[in-house]
């Protein structure tokens, strides 16, 4: 019985009806002398075929560049948000409501010193899927409803104003960063119906954003910073996607194509 890219008669080459991500990286790899090949349903799941024939799985948009612990760190919002503090690296106040326990504390610490606006997002949560930006106190507890009757944990996060970007980081190198605008009072994340808008924001913002993926320990990373009075980190994506950035124009798509490559070359190493 075969298995893995031994018996691959079931994927296929990345066509047009696939997610960018994944052509992104098709053409990134055959810029290298490599190749990809996807299940072809979702393009969920496949490999990247390096030049020198070694083959590396790849699921959703993570690559393997990331170690388990440090991506599921990563992941974990609170934690992370602790372990980038206490390296140095300034974020937003928060409070966790975990799954079942009492929401009563963390409502009284934005009630009585966080004051609005201010965040609630899941505390595993990616793409912006149940972010909401709450400006009155009548509108918190509806807006922690849905992720609590779903049993999930609960972040409430001070905002931080200013103007928010994307900086991917690879290896402690920017490969490349851009703004992220946000639609009216929702979050900015590109999938979430935020634009893009060209734009690096600054060496001091961008040297903080490779500070955080190293706290975390993440080799291929995708930080999203605030640079306003104060400059601060929101979180760390450990398989941050393209998709939507490279939408957006041929530009758009050049560049994030030239980034992919960079991470492929290093995962070919």
């Amino acid at each position: 019985m075969g298995s893995g890219m031994n018996d691959a008669r079931w994927l296929v080459a990345p066509h047009a009806g696939m997610r960018p991500f994944l052509r992104l990286m098709a053409e990134a790899a055959e810029r290298l002398g490599g190749r990809v090949v996807a299940e072809p349903f979702v393009g969920r799941f496949g490999f990247y075929t390096d030049a020198g024939g070694r083959t590396h799985a790849v699921h959703g948009a993570a690559l393997g560049l990331n170690g388990d612990a440090a991506a599921r760190l990563a992941g974990d919002k609170d934690y992370a948000a602790k372990v980038m503090a206490y390296a140095g690296v300034p974020v937003p106040e928060h409070v966790i409501v975990l799954a079942g326990g009492d929401a009563a504390p963390g409502i009284a610490w934005a009630r009585q010193a966080c004051g609005v606006p201010l965040w609630v997002k899941p505390n595993d949560g990616h793409g912006g899927a149940g972010v909401v930006r709450v400006e009155d106190f009548g509108a918190l507890e509806p807006a922690m409803a849905p992720l609590r009757e779903a049993g999930r944990h609960v972040l409430l996060q001070r905002d931080a104003p200013g103007r928010e970007y994307r900086v991917m980081v690879l290896e402690g190198r920017v490969v490349l960063a851009y703004e992220r605008v946000r639609p009216g009072s929702g979050p900015a994340n590109l999938s979430a119906g935020g634009a893009v808008r060209d734009g690096a924001p600054g060496a001091e913002a961008e040297a903080l954003a490779v500070r955080a993926a190293e706290a975390l320990g993440l080799r291929w990373a995708g930080v999203d910073l605030v640079v306003g009075e104060e400059t601060v980190v929101l979180e760390a994506n450990a398989a941050p996607g393209l998709d939507a950035y490279a939408s957006a124009g041929p530009a758009q798509w050049a560049a994030a194509r030239e980034a992919l490559g960079a991470a492929l070359e290093v995962l070919g190493r």
